[in-house]
């Protein structure tokens, strides 16, 4: 009788634990995680970086476009949490920040428990970002330099009869601006974004279509493929920053040079040289190595032109 009065006892109490236990799983008590697994900021360059320090405080920082918007509210685009977790803060509501670059979100886990957030964010920008006047156009080539075949020249436009007469050659591009806005950056470090090249008061872009004149002939060459580097209207531009280049591209080009600085640069051993007065996007040409005259404007122009440089000022960040 002893016995059987233990075994009831003891299945009365495991009924017992089964009905507590099922309550616990229907309420969720179980549940104590209160993570932040996804967020996303307008204006975020990159992906964040989410993690819990050796105390499981929750830390978060992430790369944030400066130049785009206010940088002490900044609009949270994505936001996802842990299974049956809530937050203080939703999607498209704003975070504010404050002078040190940091904001908190408070997660709460279904079981009650909170974990506090904190959100920090790097303040990026690339020295392209903001708007450039164009200033010079500025080409050096020709053939046989120790000839004084050679020859750098730093305005296009100051050979005025070697293009049209109309206002439509390199000078057109000299009231152009160019703005840069930063849409992101790569795994790799590289910023990319969008380029737009405004034709200025004119309201124009430079047609380049070289005027060869042997014997007052006036034949027209085209060599847009030549010196259009820069998109006109909207393109895209991406920095590679091991090679230290610039790459423009749109749906009719792609092309690829080096932003340099203010300076003088020696070209060859002939005592050619040209001087950057701010900043330039400096291309290398190919030439046809086809020689025709090694004094005419033809050859370092057309034929046997070999470095290019889009000379620019930053008049706006």
């Amino acid at each position: 009788m002893k016995t059987q009065l233990i075994i009831v006892l003891m299945m009365f109490t495991l009924v017992s634990c089964q009905k507590d236990l099922m309550k616990e799983i229907r309420n969720e008590e179980w549940n104590n995680e209160r993570a932040i697994l996804l967020i996303t900021f307008e204006n975020q360059v990159g992906n964040a970086t989410i993690r819990r320090d050796e105390n499981q405080n929750g830390l978060i920082t992430f790369m944030y476009n400066q130049t785009a918007g206010d940088s002490k509210s900044i609009k949270i685009k994505e936001l996802e949490l842990s299974y049956g977790a809530s937050s203080d803060v939703i999607k498209d509501q704003v975070l504010t920040f404050d002078d040190q670059q940091t904001a908190q979100i408070k997660v709460t886990s279904k079981s009650g428990q909170d974990r506090v957030w904190k959100i920090s964010y790097i303040p990026f920008s690339d020295e392209l970002v903001g708007t450039w006047q164009i200033s010079t156009l500025s080409v050096y080539g020709g053939a046989w330099p120790e000839y004084g075949g050679a020859a750098a020249h730093v305005s296009m436009a100051e050979r005025s009869w070697n293009w049209n007469t109309d206002g439509t050659g390199p000078i057109a591009e000299y009231d152009n601006t160019l703005t840069f806005t930063l849409e992101g950056i790569t795994e790799d470090g590289d910023a990319y974004g969008k380029v737009i090249n405004h034709a200025g008061p004119d309201q124009g872009y430079a047609d380049f279509t070289f005027i060869d004149d042997p014997d007052g002939a006036k034949i027209p060459i085209n060599v847009n493929s030549k010196y259009r580097k820069i998109p006109i209207g909207e393109g895209n531009w991406k920095r590679n920053s091991k090679q230290g280049t610039i790459s423009f591209s749109s749906a009719s080009l792609v092309s690829t040079a080096k932003l340099i600085g203010s300076g003088t640069i020696t070209l060859d051993d002939y005592n050619n040289s040209i001087t950057i007065q701010d900043k330039a996007f400096e291309f290398e040409l190919e030439q046809t190595f086809i020689w025709i005259d090694i004094y005419k404007d033809r050859e370092r122009f057309v034929e046997n032109a070999k470095k290019y440089w889009v000379q620019i000022k930053k008049i706006s960040e």
